[in-house]
């Protein structure tokens, strides 16, 4: 057929050209055919019948050996109920937004990349920069305290000039951040484009108290909106330097879609929640309850002309999450998602990899688990506790007698490293300096020797300095953690060996991270708590500021809704931490800032780093270009390019 259409092609343009008058000419088959009963066509008989016809030898019929559709089965762990964009968070529903929405920016190697925008703004470019204004008593801006609320007398700001001063009530220069996204040419999978207003409508969702999940960056957010087709401007409140300016973009909703239902219908609807429109590779073809999800490609994909997707089809499996060993129905998934196995599976995963039927994808998890001391704690707590742990030696001390390195060797298979600082050390901004305290219970001994707690009485255990209070501490962490308590356990048991008795506990989630003054985290309650915080993709100094301190605001603090529950406080530390957050990602001083943060907390701990947890996935031998990424929150970030190798088919 494509033959005959070259054909009609070629004869088509032959007559064309020998028309005088340049009138187009319609090539149809009686154009190249010849007529019965013309001359021409008896000429051709007669010619037919001088020569004997040749007998024709039978040719083979070739078949064409069928290419099989490329069905790619993902396993995640347990059915969403939902797939709105602001509605359930959990891995298997955000797994599968990935395939439907392309999020604006990836976030791979501690920095970020544009996916779905045409770059990233920066201050380089001119499409992210400070603007300075001039702020009055009652503006909204952002405290030295990170809280949002009116410039009030008293209260301490960050001025234009990298100062931090306290409001008298006269006006003060501060300064905000303007950036610019541009997303790329992007089509809903109904034909229609995506625009800069579908972006500014999400926005507004986002913020929405009717929404079961409120995104926490549109507090920080003076104004957000179009400025053209596909361009739109956030502009942030006065003295909010984020660090990640980059991603404050909000991923596109369909406003000619959705405009029209109420915000707190929306979690609830069709065409959200089960059967979205997308602009991503694939759209929702089918949901069996209880079984799969079903996708396909969007026929209006912005990239379709590149060849992509790849896959004919996605479905998404539901298995239960959290499994220990390779989960039962595994077999028929291509993809095995992190959610679906705990780390704890990775002795199955390497067994069927070293027999060829699974390949295992490991990755840092972004989540630093940690032993926080209890510096200074909540005055109601430190009158009937000793504060064991207000000398920085004794907390040298203690993490130099625990083996962190036998924590990852046995709860996490020597997949990751010890920490030294609260980022881990493959992040470019770690000080290579850093202090270690390395495992080495004589010299932890001999600290605690130096301090003056000794053993009295010989029963093993030290003593407060100058009393006969032995040295008892607990341990507490989330009961819903095995992790957790096994870490406690190894931690008891390392610090018999320095003389100290480590009484491990358990709290209900609920209790151990209520808000303070009652909560034992926040409420600064706890003698040693062990919980983790997140490794963003710039360092947090901001964990362990003076000003962060959770406590009572007639005592000083800032309220109870601070994050350094350590209590611990420190001059040199909150100077270098100060200038780094006065300061932006590329800025002269910001590297050298926070590394000097980072070796001070190093030196001092005020919590022992452990280790970075890591995630577990599987893929079948033929999965092309699945990659898990520690920064990415979920392992189908790159759905769009997900392959099959059917054997060179």
């Amino acid at each position: 057929m494509a033959r005959l259409t070259l054909f009609f092609i070629l004869v088509g343009g032959l007559l064309v050209a020998c028309r005088q008058d340049g009138t187009p000419v319609q090539v149809t088959p009686a154009d190249i055919s010849v007529a019965e009963g013309t001359p021409e066509a008896e000429n051709v008989a007669a010619d037919s019948t001088e020569l004997p016809a040749p007998t024709p030898e039978p040719s083979p019929t070739i078949t064409p050996t069928p290419v099989p559709p490329k069905d790619l089965v993902v396993c995640v762990g347990g059915e969403p109920e939902s797939l709105y964009m602001y509605g359930d968070q959990t891995a298997p529903a955000v797994a599968i937004r990935q395939a439907l929405y392309e999020s604006p920016y990836t976030s791979r190697g501690y920095a970020y990349q544009p996916l779905a925008l045409e770059k990233l703004p920066s201050l380089a470019d001119d499409d992210a920069r400070l603007e300075t204004i001039e702020v009055s008593e009652g503006d909204v801006v952002l405290s030295a305290g990170q809280e949002v609320g009116p410039l009030t007398r008293g209260m301490e700001v960050l001025n234009s000039g990298g100062e931090w001063v306290v409001f008298d009530g006269s006006p003060v220069s501060m300064n905000r951040l303007v950036v610019d996204f541009e997303f790329k040419p992007l089509v809903w999978s109904d034909g229609t484009p995506v625009t800069a207003e579908d972006s500014v409508f999400s926005f507004r969702l986002a913020g929405d108290r009717a929404a079961p999940i409120l995104d926490e960056q549109v507090r920080y957010t003076a104004n957000y909106e179009a400025i053209d087709e596909r361009t739109v401007r956030w502009t942030g409140l006065p003295g909010y330097l984020d660090t990640a300016y980059a991603t404050r973009v909000w991923t596109p909703l369909p406003s000619h879609q959705l405009a029209d239902i109420p915000a707190a219908k929306l979690p609830a609807a069709d065409e959200v929640a089960r059967m979205p429109l997308s602009f991503g590779a694939f759209v929702v073809d089918s949901w069996a309850e209880g079984k799969s999800i079903r996708l396909v490609p969007n026929p209006y994909y912005y990239r379709s002309a590149e060849g992509l997707p790849y896959l004919d089809s996605l479905t998404f499996r539901f298995l239960t999450p959290g499994n220990t060993t390779l989960p039962d129905g595994y077999e028929g998934c291509n993809i095995i998602t992190d959610d679906v196995l705990s780390f704890d599976a990775l002795p199955d995963i390497d067994e069927a990899a070293d027999a060829g039927s699974l390949v295992e994808h490991v990755a840092a998890a972004g989540v630093m688990e940690q032993i926080v001391f209890g510096v200074d704690s909540a005055a109601a707590y430190e009158a009937d506790h000793p504060q064991w742990f207000r000398d920085a030696r004794v907390r040298q001390a203690v993490t130099q007698c625990t083996d962190r390195q036998a924590m990852v060797d046995k709860l996490v298979f020597g997949r990751t490293m010890v920490m030294d600082t609260f980022i881990p050390d493959d992040h470019p901004l770690h000080p290579d300096d850093a202090e270690q305290w390395a495992y080495d219970p004589a010299a932890a001994n001999a600290l605690l020797d130096e301090v003056g707690m000794v053993d009295n009485d010989g029963d093993g255990i030290r003593e407060e300095i100058g009393s006969t209070v032995p040295f008892t501490v607990t341990l507490g962490t989330n009961a819903g953690s095995v992790l957790r308590q096994q870490i406690n356990e190894m931690v008891r048991d390392d610090l018999v060996e320095c003389g100290i008795q480590v009484n491990p506990y358990t709290q209900e989630a609920g209790t151990w991270f209520a808000p303070g003054p009652g909560g034992t985290v926040f409420g600064r309650r706890f003698d040693m708590a062990q919980f983790a915080w997140l490794n963003r993709v710039q360092p947090d100094c901001s964990l362990y500021l003076t000003e962060n301190i959770p406590g009572p605001l007639v005592d000083g603090f800032n309220g109870w809704q601070g994050v350094n529950v350590s209590g611990w406080s420190n001059e040199a530390y909150d100077a270098a931490c100060r200038a780094a957050l006065s300061l932006l990602p590329g800025q002269p001083g910001y590297d050298d800032a926070h590394q000097e943060a980072m070796r001070i907390f190093a030196q001092e701990l005020p919590a022992m780093p452990l280790f970075t947890r890591m995630r577990l996935a599987a893929t079948t031998p033929d999965v092309l270009n699945f990659a898990l990424e520690a920064g990415q929150p979920s392992p189908l970030w790159n759905a769009f390019e997900l392959d099959l190798d059917l054997g060179g088919s």
